[in-house]
């Protein structure tokens, strides 16, 4: 399976920025991250590049790719940030083998896989507002305008309230598309937009400048940080 992928980030209404996304692949695995520092802590911008940078460096030393290799990736994640002595990130990241699909967060920055144009699986925010959602206080679509959306139960560098979420191995199909996105990002898209982009989108590039189109008119002054990563499946 060739993997196609399309990044960008941007700062937003807000200086500086404390997003990084990275892709990178070595010996036929590959990865991808979107990565959020958190913006009530310092040098958020460091801790995300950190996450990033140290991603790469775990996947440079693969050699056999399952959950256990997922886990341990955002266990090193975790310790890298951490020993940065303060600043904390949230992080979004994928992992292929070519064949199959893992993925993880922590934090709110966000997974969705996208197949015959539907969202069969996102990932789940660690946030006061999504477990809100969850227990029916509020609607999916409520989310992104909960006056609570941005306080985080994890994030990476927080030793004592370190997790990440794992979430089922998925066996890829030509078609396939999946979306790793900051708060900043898919708080002005929706999943219908998601999907609706995607669909006119043969390419990741085009993907991406289609749903940037839609974000971008509904910028705000003050409007965050944002940043995305997308993927699509096409036959070798």
């Amino acid at each position: 399976m060739h993997l196609l992928t399309n990044q960008f980030t941007d700062q937003g209404g807000r200086s500086p920025n404390e997003d990084s996304v990275g892709f990178f692949t070595s010996d036929g695995f590959s990865a991808w991250i979107a990565a959020d520092g958190l913006g009530g802590h310092s040098k958020g911008e460091i801790a995300s590049a950190e996450a990033v940078k140290t991603l790469e460096n775990v996947l440079n030393e693969c050699h056999d790719m399952d959950r256990s290799f997922v886990e341990d990736a955002f266990s090193k994640m975790n310790d890298a940030v951490l020993a940065l002595g303060g600043p904390l990130t949230t992080a979004v990241c994928a992992f292929s083998d070519g064949e199959k699909l893992w993925y993880g967060n922590n934090g709110d920055s966000r997974f969705f896989f996208i197949r015959d144009k539907k969202v069969l699986y996102h990932s789940n925010d660690h946030s006061i507002a999504f477990v809100a959602y969850l227990t029916g206080s509020i609607t999916y679509d409520e989310i992104p305008s909960h006056p609570a959306q941005n306080r985080l139960f994890h994030s990476l560098g927080n030793e004592t309230d370190f997790y990440g979420e794992f979430y089922p191995e998925i066996e890829l199909k030509p078609g396939d598309a999946f979306l790793l996105a900051t708060d900043g990002f898919w708080e002005l898209i929706t999943d219908e937009e998601i999907l609706r982009t995607l669909q006119i989108s043969p390419t990741p590039q085009e993907w991406m400048s289609t749903m940037l189109d839609i974000i971008q008119s509904r910028l705000k002054e003050n409007s965050d940080n944002y940043s995305a990563v997308c993927v699509i499946a096409k036959e070798d």
